[in-house]
């Protein structure tokens, strides 16, 4: 009796844990997706994490010097080098998973994931607006017998490489960086302008407690007059504010790396970091529909098609170097020319040490202009992805910076503090017009239209080219909306589908 009991109860259980593990196995994928959300760490965020009193990946990198211990049998092998630690600061600006990348023995790969252990509480990076884990993989160097290294004492006191508040410029430059500082003080020499020598130059000194720079030497040089003209433009430094450790001022070793490129170098622009902006609140695009006078050629023989023309945008922001690289007729050519040469003064773009530079540059000039008004086909040939995505017509993704910069913050997000993401979809024809914009997960009313909008906003574009032809093609954003950041827009995290280029979406 007792089996036939055991397996009538088991038959009777069977179907209630069928449908919990059925339960359980529903429930598990979202969880799994918040925690790895959570768990997600990236490499690069809109706000890098940073140690109390900034000082960026040099402060980092000072602060494991500091901490470390020169292992006795490195010192008695001479075992010198550099070791690459990687490591993960949490949400909360906590360290973890400290590994060595790249070693070099001798006790030095332990002293370096000891050195790392010992550093403060981060303050977190974030990305759009949330608390996020970072991957950051930083050298930690066990000198040489040659080289500069940073003094012990001076005037009787410690000599600090790293401080709870690092030396800044005085007010009104207190947000200026120091590399920034020294550039602008540079007097190029001929060296340099002439473009024979253009490269990296390390240079040390110590601000004292007072502020006043001290004692400049180069760590890593380019050429002698090259040199010099560095120690120049520091030694022109103002007196700083100084470093304070425990709230007192103290003395701290400085190291700058420094870029000295000519300023006749031209850059290739890149719509992600280097890259020059047309200046006028309207747009490119507005511009090119204003001034633009279409040669008759176009109507009377059906031409359609673009021309694409380079060229260099200035420090300045003047254009120059203009040339012709997709040729559509004589007259096209010729039309699109004049209409470069004409622009006026551009935003140029501006390198890490917030100096202007000149970028090579180029624009797509559609002939004849795209008709908004022209009904959009729907058929089941719009694709989700291609072998070349949709761009502004200077180049600039079209699902970045101009959907963040054209979301405007509604009154009532700002009122009641509402706070998360709108999900939106659009499709960028053949021509390069917007169409079809709408939400996929809203989030309020005066968000979602916000970001209609904002969608809306973007002029007409180069289109998706698949083996050499204009495609439609289905195209995702994701608009964060946080209160709190009001004084900047909202950051889109585009994510067009991927599918094997060439394939067409499904059918709506």
């Amino acid at each position: 009796m007792k089996p036939r009991v055991r397996y009538s109860f088991s038959a009777l259980a069977a179907p209630f844990f069928a449908s919990l593990l059925v339960l359980l196995a529903l429930a598990r994928p979202a969880a799994a997706q918040g925690e790895a959300e959570e768990e997600k760490v990236y490499t690069y965020v809109e706000q890098m994490p940073q140690l109390p009193g900034s000082g960026g990946n040099q402060a980092i990198v000072a602060a494991i010097q500091e901490r470390l211990v020169y292992p006795e049998q490195a010192r008695r092998d001479n075992v010198t080098g550099r070791v690459f630690v990687s490591f993960t600061v949490t949400t909360t600006g906590g360290v973890k998973s400290i590994k060595v990348v790249k070693g070099i023995g001798a006790g030095c790969d332990e002293a370096t994931i000891a050195a790392v252990s010992q550093l403060p509480r981060f303050i977190p990076g974030k990305q759009n607006g949330r608390a996020v884990s970072v991957s950051f993989t930083v050298p930690a160097t066990f000198p040489p017998a040659s080289g500069a290294t940073a003094p012990a004492l001076l005037d009787g006191a410690r000599v600090y490489s790293y401080v709870e508040q690092m030396p800044t410029l005085p007010a009104p430059n207190d947000k200026t960086t120091l590399q920034a500082a020294v550039l602008k003080n540079m007097v190029f020499p001929a060296e340099v302008r002439d473009a024979k020598s253009e490269g990296p130059v390390q240079v040390t000194f110590v601000v004292d407690g007072k502020g006043n720079v001290r004692d400049p030497k180069i760590v890593t040089g380019l050429c002698p007059a090259c040199d010099e003209a560095v120690l120049a433009a520091v030694r022109k430094l103002p007196r700083l504010v100084p470093g304070q450790q425990g709230g007192q001022p103290v003395a701290v070793n400085m190291v700058l790396p420094l870029q000295l490129i000519s300023p006749n170098h031209v850059y290739p622009a890149d719509p992600r970091g280097l890259h020059a902006s047309f200046a006028e609140p309207a747009g490119l695009y507005d511009y090119i529909r204003r001034n633009l006078r279409v040669p008759a050629v176009v109507a009377s023989e059906k031409l359609q098609g673009r021309v694409r023309v380079e060229f260099v945008v200035r420090p300045t922001g003047k254009i120059d170097a203009a040339e012709v690289k997709t040729h559509l007729c004589t007259s096209c050519d010729a039309e699109a020319l004049r209409l470069v040469n004409a622009f006026p003064a551009w935003k140029p773009a501006r390198d890490n040490a917030d100096q202007s530079v000149a970028t090579r540059q180029f624009v797509d000039i559609p002939m004849p202009l795209p008709d908004p008004n022209k009904p959009f086909t729907d058929t089941d040939k719009v694709y989700s992805y291609a072998e070349s995505m949709p761009t502004l017509l200077d180049g600039s993704p079209v699902y970045g910076p101009t959907i963040q910069q054209a979301v405007r913050y509604p009154e009532a997000v700002k009122r009641e503090n509402i706070n998360g993401t709108v999900y939106a979809e659009y499709v960028i024809d053949a021509d390069g017009l917007v169409r079809k914009p709408h939400i996929t997960r809203g989030l309020c009313t005066s968000c979602d239209q916000a970001v209609l909008d904002a969608i809306a906003q973007v002029c007409p574009c180069t289109p998706a080219q698949q083996n050499g032809r204009a495609i439609p093609i289905q195209m995702r954003v994701e608009v964060p909306f946080a209160p709190s950041s009001v004084s900047a827009a909202p950051t889109p995290a585009p994510t067009p589908a991927r599918k094997p280029a060439g394939s067409p979406a499904k059918k709506k």
